[in-house]
């Protein structure tokens, strides 16, 4: 007798377990089982798998039903720029506010890293909705972005755009190389609000709303780097006493 299961079978390869009951240790509870093989149909139209219970060996088939998924439009910005994509997802799945998303781009033949920034559901605009009640998306792209970035240089201020791949790590108190300039990173104003300004505090490229920072000066540089020198020359010597 066939077990009938909803799933995503489509996740089956990454996730050669599911928890299904069992007729012979199980019938009424879900148990862990180990995916043996996928038979006849096949994708997200749903098709039956041989699994193999993982308490008492017992093998038997099970029916997987199709997930029924909705296509939503989603509108991502990446700095001054918008595209127009549409995204499927499950339809109870739960979209949140800063979640992040893969968006097929078609046009170019890649696959996006977006931030949700915004949800519409029934013409307002939400936190959080299931797929299925969600109007549209609003996102950012956060695999490569634009690091907008302050410098102040004695007597004047200056502004230098940086394009990073978004998990690169700002350090307050940490050096960047921007062109020719060498910029000591001051403080960080992130998307989530507030600064960051404590030496040593660390924000992830895609999180970085702005940067603001000071121009090393050669002579600033040669002296840190002397003082670094004489600082590791001590701590040798002190390791060899």
């Amino acid at each position: 007798m066939l077990q009938q299961i909803t799933m995503d079978i489509m996740n089956i390869e990454n996730n050669p377990h599911i928890r299904t009951t069992c007729p012979t240790c199980s019938p009424h509870a879900s148990q862990s089982h180990e995916v043996l093989k996928q038979q006849g149909r096949s994708g997200s139209r749903g098709g039956d798998l041989l699994v193999r219970c993982t308490e008492c060996g017992t093998t038997h088939t099970i029916t997987v039903e199709p997930t029924r998924t909705t296509e939503i439009r989603i509108i991502v910005s990446q700095d001054e720029d918008s595209d127009r994509y549409t995204i499927e997802l499950p339809l109870d799945h739960e979209v949140y506010v800063e979640d992040e998303l893969l968006v097929d781009d078609p046009s170019a033949d890649e696959v996006h890293l977006v931030e949700v920034t915004a949800i519409e559901s029934s013409a307002k605009r939400v936190t959080s909705a299931v797929a299925d009640e969600i109007e549209t998306i609003w996102a950012r792209a956060i695999d490569e972005v634009t690091v907008k970035i302050t410098i102040h240089d004695r007597t004047r201020t200056e502004s230098e755009r940086l394009r990073v791949y978004g998990d690169k790590e700002f350090v307050v108190g940490g050096i960047e190389e921007i062109g020719r300039k060498r910029v000591k990173i001051t403080r960080i104003k992130t998307y989530k609000g507030g600064f960051r300004k404590y030496e040593g505090d660390v924000v992830l490229a895609k999180d970085v709303k702005r940067a603001y920072g000071e121009r090393e000066s050669e002579n600033r540089i040669r002296s840190r780097t002397k003082e670094e020198v004489t600082r590791r020359g001590q701590d040798r010597y002190r390791h060899r006493r």
